[in-house]
């Protein structure tokens, strides 16, 4: 194998962060993890993670402690773990993803890594309907797309004017052993909880999260064993989705199915909107349709579960085992 990697994962305690740093591991790669106190330090111990004190939204030790590292991935989201967030905290949580990316592509800057990776998603698209998106589709992001997406071009700008090659990668719903599948969609779904919100009929692009942790690791070792770049990188963007989108309902049943259980009925968007919120109404009625060409051909990523029929019910005897 060729020398292994130092990578520092900002978010390395989330749902996409944990997986990350056991693939990562996996192949061999010194890990470590940016925490905001000790105690979150002792959380990323737990999953195998060298911890670094630090804030992404202030400045500190932790840059300098990142000097000639390889790679750096952001993979956190605004807000606070649990609390769903509401329309009018968007302005304050663009600002504080905006300010958390642009601060990782700066320490990127300094501390001469070779590149990093930025995580934001595919409502970053908006609704699109029964079209096909692709990573050249405009984005006019909608639901939790609301507080990523719109800054995708800046950040894009500020990585490219600071010479640092940047991945940018947008998952589809990402789904698996933690976070809203375990411990929202499967309880919902065991007490009767469970709806298709509408009409159920708008397209929804998923991943299993242990595909999306392996295009994250390809993209981390391109980075880290390529030359680096003659002329002045230009920002890649990824979509990372499995290859079969299906619509709310199909994907609902689906879930149903794998759990041995009716598939669920419907609730109109308004009521959904009063219960759950009006972000997550819209997220989840967000008609995406994304393809994966781009990172199968550029990263040579494969999946494991390349549908949600193949992917499910993994994940669900994953999360029974654990029981």
């Amino acid at each position: 194998m060729a020398v292994p990697l130092k990578i520092i994962i900002a978010g390395g305690a989330g749902f996409i962060g944990r997986h990350l740093v056991k693939a990562l591991s996996a192949r061999g790669h010194k890990v470590y993890g940016l925490a905001k106190d000790r105690m979150r330090g002792k959380v990323l111990e737990e999953l195998g993670c060298r911890p670094i004190i630090g804030n992404l939204l202030t400045n500190g030790p932790w840059e300098r402690a990142i000097e000639k590292f390889d790679v750096a991935i952001g993979c956190t989201m605004p807000g606070r773990r649990g609390q769903a967030p509401t329309m009018k905290q968007v302005p304050e949580l663009l600002k504080s993803h905006t300010d958390a990316c642009s601060n990782l592509i700066l320490a990127v800057h300094e501390g001469m890594l070779k590149g990093l990776i930025l995580t934001f998603g595919v409502l970053s698209y908006g609704d699109h309907g029964e079209e096909w998106v692709d990573e050249e589709t405009p984005r006019e992001p909608i639901g939790y797309g609301r507080f990523i997406g719109p800054a995708v071009h800046a950040l894009a700008h500020l990585a490219e004017s600071k010479q640092v090659k940047a991945k940018f990668m947008f998952p589809g719903w990402a789904y698996g052993n933690g976070s809203w599948f375990k411990d929202m969609l499967l309880p919902a779904f065991e007490q009767g909880r469970a709806r298709v919100v509408g009409s159920g009929g708008n397209y929804m692009s998923f991943v299993h999260v242990e595909d999306l942790a392996e295009a994250y690791v390809q993209a981390a070792e391109e980075i880290g064993y390529s030359p680096p770049p003659e002329e002045r990188p230009v920002t890649e963007m990824f979509n990372l989705v499995d290859d079969q989108p299906m619509t709310q309902k199909e994907w609902l049943s689906e879930v149903a199915r794998a759990l041995g259980k009716p598939a669920p009925p419907s609730i109109p968007v308004e009521e959904c909107a009063q219960q759950a919120g009006e972000l997550w109404t819209e997220s989840v009625t967000c008609s995406v349709r994304a393809k994966n060409e781009r990172a199968k051909s550029r990263l040579g990523w494969t999946l494991q579960y390349p549908t949600v029929h193949d992917g499910v019910p993994a994940a669900i005897d994953a999360i029974r085992k654990e029981r």
